[in-house]
């Protein structure tokens, strides 16, 4: 008499079954984070274009209430610096004065106002005409005596400028902030200014008269994504006439 032998079937799963799930769920979370990473600086970058669009009016505001611009503030302020302000800044070279503008938005530890990757956005003014651009605009006629210095360039060296007479610059020195390697993102970032201790031992500000704008680059050696505004005297000029200023 013949015993029927029945073969049994495994209901679970291999290794090798396992194994390709988890390398097919692994495929389908990296593809969903890379682009979740580049919409989020997207974001970012949208952000910081429209707060220094605020803040460039801000400033224009400012100086048709007062005749002048401000002067930049330093760490440990969001006010002007020097304080009581009227006479020739501190620093040419420093920060968005928030507090004396009245802006909103984040500060960090040293009371400055932070960009979306939480560094401080930089303002510099031209100290021109013997200061009077944070001075008084209206002592000097006429307006073509004005000569306001600060050149923007579309690469470090500035062979090639995009203007050589803006008035003020403000810039977010963006994702790389921490990181600056390039020729032409050190052109913003070549001096420091000392932190008061709570946070960064120091911050990098710009040494010269000179500021690099162009388009982002994530080449490696080569980053740039700094995202820089800058005021026009003409701009400017314009704004005070249609107040009544000048």
């Amino acid at each position: 008499m013949f015993t029927m032998i029945k073969n049994k079937t495994s209901s679970g799963f291999t290794l090798i079954e396992v194994a390709i799930v988890l390398v097919i769920i692994g495929l389908l979370i990296g593809s969903l984070i890379v682009p979740l990473g580049s919409q989020r600086q997207t974001l970012h970058i949208k952000q910081a274009r429209q707060e220094l669009k605020m803040i460039e009016e801000a400033i224009i505001g400012f100086v048709i209430a007062n005749d002048r611009l401000p002067c930049p503030a330093s760490p440990g302020s969001g006010t002007e610096d020097p304080d009581p302000p009227g006479a020739a800044c501190t620093n040419e070279r420093g920060f968005i004065p928030a507090t004396t503008l009245g802006i909103s938005g984040r500060y960090n530890c040293d009371n400055l106002l932070i960009d979306p990757w939480g560094n401080p956005y930089r303002y510099s003014v031209t100290t021109a005409n013997a200061s009077a651009f944070t001075t008084s605009i209206s002592a000097v006629t006429p307006l073509s005596a004005l000569t306001p210095n600060l050149s923007i360039c579309s690469a470090s060296g500035c062979a090639d400028f995009l203007t050589q007479d803006a008035v003020a610059v403000i810039y977010s020195m963006g994702k790389h902030w921490n990181n600056i390697v390039s020729a032409d993102e050190i052109e913003n970032a070549e001096a420091t200014l000392p932190g008061t201790g709570c946070g960064p031992a120091n911050y990098n500000v710009s040494n010269d008269n000179r500021y690099v704008h162009r388009e982002s680059v994530e080449i490696v050696g080569s980053e740039y994504d700094d995202i820089v505004t800058w005021i026009s005297p003409n701009i400017l000029y314009a704004k005070l006439l249609a107040a009544g200023q000048l």
